[in-house]
């Protein structure tokens, strides 16, 4: 399987953040986004970690994939970070109760279509949570912020549906 032609993330920039002003609400939003238990940046990243070395002892190109993904997921959560320090938040690993990130957030699957399937749900529940963000806040450039990320959400869905297909081909 030739997967050095997949496209992780989309090529146009990231809007900028302009006109942030102290906002609760809007900090509560960004640190779910950012490292709630529930589809953060940061659950992928370390998931996406994890099944890179775990993907690597029998599909190096599926594991080189998730190594790429979970870059453009650290770049979501840079610019997360960033939007909760600007809306006069403090850039925490913690959701919006307060809760520290726990490592036991991450499904620890090691089967590769197990992997697959988790992330389609993951992916798919991270456009979700940023399309309601988008409602819920009021910043512009926020909102077109959340929407370059689903873009490249978008992206790793569709890149995990074919591999998922692909894997389920070739029964691993």
């Amino acid at each position: 399987m030739n997967l050095e032609n997949f496209q992780v993330r989309m090529d146009t920039s990231y809007p900028e953040i302009v006109g942030a002003k102290n906002d609760p609400n809007t900090v509560a939003i960004l640190k779910n986004l950012a490292s709630s238990a529930n589809a953060s940046e940061l659950l992928g990243i370390l998931t996406y970690v994890f099944q890179s070395v775990e993907a690597d002892k029998s599909a190096e190109d599926i594991a080189k994939v998730l190594e790429e993904i979970a870059v453009v997921e650290m770049t979501h959560l840079d610019m997360l970070m960033h939007a909760i320090t600007e809306f006069g938040g403090v850039a925490k690993y913690e959701d919006s109760m307060g809760r520290a990130f726990h490592t036991n957030y991450i499904n620890y699957n090691l089967r590769l279509k197990d992997m697959l399937e988790q992330n389609i749900m993951a992916e798919t529940r991270a456009i979700e949570n940023y399309n309601n963000a988008i409602k819920k806040v009021s910043n512009d450039s926020l909102k077109a912020l959340f929407a370059r990320i689903i873009e490249d959400e978008e992206c790793h869905l569709k890149i995990f549906k074919y591999l998922k297909d692909s894997v389920q081909f070739l029964s691993c």
